[in-house]
């Protein structure tokens, strides 16, 4: 019998809408309203991806500053789907000027909009002759010819094509670029804290938390820090970076410092792009001390613990190196790596491969492995196994980043080790 999994998204393929996208690009940019061209369930949909990302941000003992700018639908009909929507837009857009008097407005395409045909492009070009504002349209259209990424690089292209330009650049200050849960974001805290403890200022976050009025900062900004993740968003983010530096001039850095190694060298590589590598490796030093005090106290449960790693996400989206080197600095035992039936052969030899780089790991399938886990201690897992008796830590999408990202992974290894609790799941 195989090891049980809860659920499972094995698929490769991407099904998702352009509409969040366009709105997360622009979602805290203060003078900004976004319509979306749509029924009124889409606007519904991505506010309550924001109100759930509120509720994990205050969960995590952080809060936002500011709230997200103005969201209106045009709240198409089943009638206009026949007869055209284009009447409903232009009065919604004469709606939001009235009632907000915004300094832009950001119109998203629905996958109705894009049946229908509507000529969205015309009608944003003779609201912006008609209210004296920059009116924005992307050519895609919800799930029909777009998804996420299409609408979120697409904003944020015409956001510098139309508001950037060159300006003279102020030495001691950085964009971050991206966005992982914002400014109150794991991931924006931590970089920004490793950079103030160089004496470099973020001047802010760019595209979705910068006000309308502060996008021309963008062009003073001496380096640009890409919070990047992999796949699709490291691609985007990149390709972003790269027309800001060529636009601008601004010169970047995509790394993402998600591992104590990772970190160690992107605090290297940050001190090179800024000059400052003197004030790196004062920080580098710092940070090092900090972690070894607190990895010897966590060796004190953690060594000779028997491990097992679970894997059943495809390589382009868990890269297991960083895992390893947890498990490898916590001097855990892991008696095995378990691949759970989650993978077509090619996506699984791409995962052996890249677990081939450490030939000394025992290589287990599902069917194997579950006898591996009556005998663990811990399991790390990118999965929720169904199995109660065993305690589980589930891997994130996307994990935290920097010391401290590597320090509270640590840490809530060294609490299920310590608990007495038996099984039970606990989350990055």
């Amino acid at each position: 019998m195989a090891i049980k999994t809860k659920r499972f998204i094995s698929s490769r393929k991407s099904c998702s809408c352009s509409m969040p996208g366009v709105w997360r690009a622009v979602a805290y940019c203060e003078g900004v309203v976004v319509i979306f061209h749509s029924p009124k369930a889409c606007a519904h949909v991505a506010r309550t991806m924001d109100i759930n990302a509120q509720y994990r941000t205050i969960a995590d003992g952080r809060r936002e500053d500011v709230g997200p700018v103005p969201l209106l639908a045009s709240q198409l009909e089943e009638k206009h789907s026949i007869f055209g929507g284009v009447e409903r837009l232009e009065a919604c857009i004469a709606y939001a000027v009235q009632e907000y008097a915004p300094e832009c407005l950001v119109i998203a395409n629905s996958c109705v909009a894009g049946v229908i045909g509507d000529d969205v492009e015309s009608v944003a070009r003779r609201a912006e002759e008609l209210y004296k504002l920059p009116v924005l349209s992307l050519d895609c259209c919800g799930f029909l010819d777009g998804e996420y990424y299409q609408g979120y690089y697409g904003i944020t292209k015409l956001l510098v094509d139309r508001f950037l330009q060159p300006l003279p650049r102020k030495a001691g200050q950085v964009l971050l670029l991206g966005d992982n849960g914002g400014p109150w974001g794991h991931y924006a805290q931590e970089v920004t804290r490793l950079l103030n403890a160089m004496g470099v200022k973020v001047l802010g976050q760019f595209p979705g938390y910068m006000p309308f009025k502060e996008l021309p900062k963008v062009a003073t900004a001496e380096a640009i820090i890409v919070l990047g993740g992999r796949g699709q968003t490291h691609i985007g983010l990149s390709t972003i970076a790269k027309l800001l530096q060529d636009k601008l001039g601004i010169p970047y850095l995509a790394e993402y410092p998600v591992g104590w190694e990772n970190t160690k060298k992107w605090l290297v590589d940050v001190g090179r792009l800024l000059g400052r590598e003197q004030e790196a490796a004062r920080v580098l030093a710092e940070e090092q001390k900090l972690f070894a005090n607190r990895l010897q106290d966590y060796l004190k449960v953690t060594s000779k613990k028997k491990t097992v790693l679970c894997i059943g996400r495809l390589l382009q989206y868990f890269h297991p190196e960083a895992v390893l080197t947890t498990i490898r600095l916590l001097q855990l035992d892991l008696m095995g790596v378990v691949l759970l039936n989650a993978y077509d052969p090619k996506e699984k030899q791409k995962m052996v491969q890249e677990l081939g780089k450490h030939p000394e790991l025992r290589l287990y399938s599902a069917e194997e492995g579950e006898a591996l886990l009556e005998e663990a201690e811990l399991v790390l897992t990118t999965h929720e196994l169904q199995n109660k008796q065993i305690k589980q830590i589930f891997l994130p999408m996307l994990p935290r980043v920097g010391t401290r990202g590597e320090l509270d992974f640590m840490e809530l290894i060294y609490r299920r080790l310590c608990s007495r609790i038996k099984g039970g799941l606990s989350y990055v």
